[in-house]
């Protein structure tokens, strides 16, 4: 009778693991649909933001105002305002960046370390969450006005440099409120949008990336 209760038991539990499983995968499952849903006639997004990168082993923190512009499926445009005066471009060509002292266009593999995970990121910021599925395991923390994705990476080129993603939407689901970049050094970056304009028109010529030297 012991051994029979003991296997009963190890069933149930075995039982309830398996549904928490599901659960948690129709959770994530749900939450991407909605978002897709949201996102399902998306055109372009610009708004802006302030970034904020602490450098894990200075004990400080940089702070950066910038503007984001999404054009999709495949372009973005990450300006940051003076005195940073940067301004980066990832597209189907690939990586390009300007100065006020010059500009540069190459691959995507010019982007040093987060190269690997620039497409990931223009995926959370716009893009379909569902291409993220196959190189990150992928959890709703919270859906206090709006949905709180969070993505750790499985992909090992990813891995080696991040530790973990998070995206935050705004309550209509197809904005997104803030970003959150953790890195395996320890360093982490926050981005916080301000209003985010939705279908607006943009020049295309403010999309393209400088060309390849």
């Amino acid at each position: 009778m012991q051994r029979r209760s003991f296997l009963v038991g190890l069933a149930a539990c075995g039982g309830a693991l398996s549904l928490s499983g599901r659960g948690h995968a129709d959770e994530v499952g749900d939450a991407l649909a909605e978002i897709t849903r949201a996102r399902a006639s998306l055109k372009t997004l610009v708004a802006p933001f302030t970034q904020e990168r602490s450098i894990g082993l200075l004990a400080t923190a940089v702070k950066s105002d910038g503007e984001m512009t999404l054009v999709l499926p495949d372009r973005l445009r990450w300006e940051l305002k003076p005195p940073d005066a940067i301004t980066y471009w990832l597209t189907p060509e690939g990586f390009g960046f300007a100065t006020p002292k010059g500009a540069a266009g190459a691959g995507r593999g010019a982007a040093g370390r987060f190269g690997a995970v620039l497409s990931d990121l223009l995926v959370l910021l716009g893009g379909d969450l569902g291409k993220l599925r196959a190189r990150y395991d992928l959890s709703i923390p919270s859906r206090a006005d709006g949905i709180t994705l969070a993505a750790r990476p499985r992909a090992e080129e990813v891995a080696k440099h991040v530790r973990s993603l998070e995206m935050t939407s705004g309550p209509e689901l197809w904005s997104v409120r803030r970003v959150v970049i953790e890195e395996k050094n320890g360093d982490r970056s926050v981005i916080t949008f301000g209003k985010v304009a939705r279908d607006v028109t943009v020049d295309p010529a403010r999309m393209r990336a400088p060309k390849q030297g």
